[in-house]
């Protein structure tokens, strides 16, 4: 199995894209999966993680954020990842 290496730099959404604004509940960076938490924050998907939210993704974050800072999601559409 080949792993992909997603470069932050390039990740940019289609035209097709729809998007959520929101805030990071954690450091985020450009092209990670993110769940949006029952705080209203996005925080990242983990198909092995004990809460259950945590493992419906909501999107692919279109920007790297720390806590509390905005985090653009790409919701819909085409997506460069950059891998």
């Amino acid at each position: 199995m080949t792993d992909i290496a997603i470069t932050a730099a390039n990740v940019l959404a289609g035209s097709d894209s729809t998007r959520e604004q929101g805030r990071a509940g954690v450091a985020i960076t450009a092209g990670q999966v993110v769940y949006k938490a029952s705080d209203g924050t996005y925080k990242l998907a983990d198909t092995n993680d004990s809460v259950a939210a945590a493992r419906k993704p909501a999107g692919i974050a279109l920007n790297g954020a720390s806590a509390g800072q905005p985090l653009a999601v790409l919701t819909k559409g085409s997506i460069t990842i950059g891998g």
